[in-house]
């Protein structure tokens, strides 16, 4: 293989090449593992969407039972959620550069050295695959708001 670039690293010694250079070398594609952080956000959001629905129940079927539409129960279910997404996002940018900032700065240890540095395109893709997200939740719990048996939810003692 022919060196194009030389990079810092702060951390052992490594090569890095595209993906076609790894398979044509390797003879098999590479496995990408950055799915850890995107199913936490996924997770953390269908739970909450999950228990906010589970608290209103009644309420929900009490809109249901004059006949309101699916998108209309699903507008009144969440309407409240990109609002709170924006929040979450605005504070976790701010937050996470800081908790980003702390952690990195307070890891000692001997030869491996970590950067604070942020790339301008990582705040990016945060808030868009946070409100991709919290869509796709929206999405999946629609189903379950169909699924509300009316009768069951209002003779439900609180």
């Amino acid at each position: 293989m022919t060196v194009s670039a030389l990079c810092e690293n702060f951390v052992y010694n490594y090569i890095y090449m595209n993906k076609e250079t790894y398979a044509e070398q390797m003879g098999a594609l590479p496995e990408y593992k950055s799915a850890c952080a995107g199913s936490l956000a996924f997770i953390v959001l269908y739970n909450l969407t999950n228990i906010n629905i589970t608290e209103w129940i009644r309420e929900i079927a009490t809109i249901k039972v004059p006949g309101f539409y699916a998108k209309e129960t699903a507008d009144y279910v969440f309407r409240e959620n990109p609002v709170l997404t924006a929040m979450g996002a605005a504070a976790g940018l701010w937050l996470g550069k800081w908790l980003h900032w702390f952690v990195m700065y307070n890891i000692n240890i001997d030869m491996i050295s970590f950067t604070t540095t942020i790339a301008p395109v990582s705040y990016v893709w945060s808030l868009i695959l946070t409100f991709v997200f919290a869509m796709l939740v929206n999405g999946i719990l629609y189903f379950k708001l169909e699924k509300i048996n009316m009768a069951e939810s209002l003779k439900s003692i609180e």
